[in-house]
């Protein structure tokens, strides 16, 4: 580990400590460590059931899987087989490309989005800034649940208003025709993502140091370079951690996939639906395969970033 990276390190101890009162900081360095063992133990238990059931038969199964976990004999690869199969539940395989491709332009897109509007309302001075930021954190109060339907029908026919005295109609949002499609599910996701995400990179983008950014402007750098060559390189771990975030939400979301695509394009939908498609018992093993597939990308994703994750997290709490 380099000089930088253990200076980061305990740098970043050091401020979540910091953000512990006294009282709490004894408590938890008097807490037992093979408690908390306990604890994580207890928690991966139903994770480790369903690993286990994924690659016994139904039969066993039945008995439950803890029972003769040593006997490796019972043990199949037939569950992941059925999952994966083109012609069992639509193709779960299917469902975890569509996933990919809903959960990677929800999560970059944002990411870009966000990372401008937050140097915009971090560095340059305009009209307005503190109701915009505010404006945006309002947005965060808002339901996902209350506004789905709403939002299809916009997408499906778009939204208008008449005006009676004029006796005309004059069209709010146009209809974009995207019902039943990605697009629906992507622009949805992007909608909600923004607002937390603008909040969380802003904060990042005025924590960086004046000093750099005043020395860019010295040098004659636009906004534009300034906001690629000095503010992104520095707020990457908050990038990098707020990625994570996005990617996880999407990849596991299931009720703007359902509502957003629903029946009418089967073949669109995403792994988290056709999860449901599965029938017990007969499928009580391939639901456990198609989980463990589904899970494995979400740790996949967040093994390698988890340190981006964690510094993201206490340098936004500062």
């Amino acid at each position: 580990m380099t000089r930088a990276a253990v200076h980061d390190r305990n740098r970043s101890i050091a401020n979540g400590q910091a953000l512990l009162s006294p009282r709490l900081r004894r408590f938890l360095d008097r807490f037992p460590t093979w408690l908390l063992f306990l604890v994580a133990g207890l928690w991966t238990l139903p994770s480790a059931g369903f690993v286990v059931s994924s690659l016994r038969r139904w039969p066993e199964q039945e008995a439950g899987w803890w029972t003769n976990l040593l006997n490796t004999e019972t043990w199949t690869l037939d569950a992941y087989r059925s999952a994966l199969s083109v012609s069992v539940n639509n193709s779960f395989a299917d469902g975890l490309f569509n996933s990919l491709a809903i959960a990677v332009p929800a999560t970059l897109i944002p990411l870009f989005i966000a990372s401008l509007a937050a140097y915009a309302i971090g560095w340059i001075p305009f009209r307005g800034k503190t109701f915009t930021f505010f404006g945006l954190v309002a947005l965060m109060a808002l339901p996902v649940q209350a506004v789905l339907i709403p939002l299809l029908q916009t997408y499906s026919g778009g939204a208008h208003i008449s005006i009676p005295i004029l006796g005309k109609t004059v069209t709010v949002f146009p209809d974009l025709d995207v019902a039943g499609t990605l697009p629906a599910v992507w622009l949805t996701h992007i909608g909600f993502a923004l607002p937390f995400s603008i909040f969380l990179l802003t904060v990042a983008m005025t924590r960086l140091p004046r000093s750099l950014i005043d020395a860019a402007r010295a040098d004659g750098a636009s906004h534009l370079q300034i906001f690629w060559h000095v503010a992104t390189p520095l707020a990457i771990p908050t990038v990098a951690g707020l990625g994570v975030l996005l990617f996880l939400w999407s990849w596991n979301e299931y009720l703007i996939g359902l509502t957003m695509i629903g029946g009418g394009n089967p073949a669109a939908l995403p792994a988290t639906v056709r999860l449901v498609a599965y029938s017990v018992p007969t499928g009580g093993a391939s639901i456990a395969a198609a989980a463990c597939l589904h899970s494995a990308v979400s740790i996949g994703v967040f093994l390698p970033l988890h340190r981006y994750f964690a510094r993201a997290l206490v340098l936004s709490a500062e």
